[in-house]
């Protein structure tokens, strides 16, 4: 579906609008935007030089969170059934001490809105500011927090990190397996279950010498530690039944919930905190249909008005400080990236 097709229609769609997120918010439909990504102001981390912020100038970090979740109950009731929301936080020292800010956030998120939290996903910054800590490491995460409404989430995982998906399969050569083959023998399944597993590990390295699959890893039973409850599903049946699993690798990569980006510096861009173009695509591809309607409650400089269209979506923008709004809605015009 392109931008065009798209069924969303009201007065602020691939706008920018200068104001209080917490009440702009108001003006829009119910269950009408497909994703959320945005990145407030930190607490007591920047400043801002154009406009008198309330968010992140708070006296507590208490007061901090409320702030934010004013502005995020409006989010989950904009959002579609659908639809997927994304808050990126920073965390702040007071006394020598981390407060665990974005986490309060999350936790206060999960609890106070009809969402769950799908993934905590970390940016590792590539070029963190340099520092000289002598008590202490240099901080170089930042949590990107997934929430969704129900079960039924976009997600087109495929897309997500898609440049790097590819692995190097790996040659099997006469000792492939050989390991598995000695654990078979040391483990307590009945002589039938051995005769199974080595049967099947024939099987599989068969599937590698063909190309079908690019590697595997056996788990054996009272040999390699099992999973509990439902978490493995399939694999844990097949551990209880069989007395082993085998794990076939399709030769992508696994989707992690790693991004490793460095921090945006944009030529001409006076914003303080530009979170990086490249990380918002990624999640866009990966949680918004195409063609589908973005918005960003704290847009700041732009960038997921970029990142949006550039990827053939809708946007909808807001920020209080005026300079920022201007900024913006000229970087996504010019679609600066």
């Amino acid at each position: 579906m392109t931008c065009a097709q798209t069924k969303t229609d009201f007065s602020m769609l691939n706008t920018i609008q200068c104001g209080d997120a917490a009440f702009l918010l108001k003006q829009i439909p119910d269950a009408s935007v497909d994703m959320v990504v945005t990145s407030p102001p930190y607490y007591k981390q920047r400043e801002y030089n154009h406009a008198k912020l309330t968010v992140g100038n708070e006296d507590t970090v208490e007061h901090y969170i409320d702030s934010l979740m004013d502005t995020f109950v409006q989010v989950a009731r904009v959002v579609k059934p659908a639809g997927n929301i994304v808050y990126n936080l920073g965390d702040k020292y007071v006394d020598r001490s981390l407060l665990l800010v974005p986490f309060r956030f999350a936790l206060a998120a999960t609890q106070r809105a009809s969402v769950r939290l799908v993934n905590n996903i970390t940016w590792v910054k590539t070029n963190p500011t340099p520092r000289q800590f002598t008590r202490r490491l240099v901080s170089s995460t930042e949590p990107f927090f997934h929430f969704a409404l129900t079960d039924d989430y976009y997600y087109d995982r495929d897309r997500f990190l898609e440049s790097k998906d590819k692995v190097t399969p790996r040659r099997p050569g006469p000792g492939t397996g050989a390991h598995y083959r000695w654990l078979i023998g040391e483990s307590p399944m009945t002589p039938a279950q051995k005769r199974m597993a080595n049967q099947e590990l024939d099987d599989v390295i068969a599937d590698m010498h063909r190309g079908d699959i690019s590697d595997f890893r056996m788990k054996i039973k009272g040999i390699h530690a099992e999973a509990f409850g439902g978490q493995s599903g399939g694999r844990k049946s097949q551990m209880d039944n069989k007395g082993f699993t085998i794990i076939r690798m399709n030769g992508r990569r696994m989707k992690r919930d790693v991004i490793e980006s460095s921090v945006e510096s944009i030529p001409g861009i006076s914003h303080s905190a530009v979170f990086p173009v490249a990380i918002i695509r990624e999640l866009v591809r990966m949680l918004c249909p195409p063609g589908g309607v973005v918005m960003d409650p704290y847009m700041g400089s732009g960038s997921t008005a970029v990142a949006a269209k550039t990827e053939g979506c809708h946007y909808i923008g807001v920020d209080i400080d005026p300079a920022y709004c201007d900024m913006a809605r000229e970087r996504a015009q010019q679609c600066l990236i």
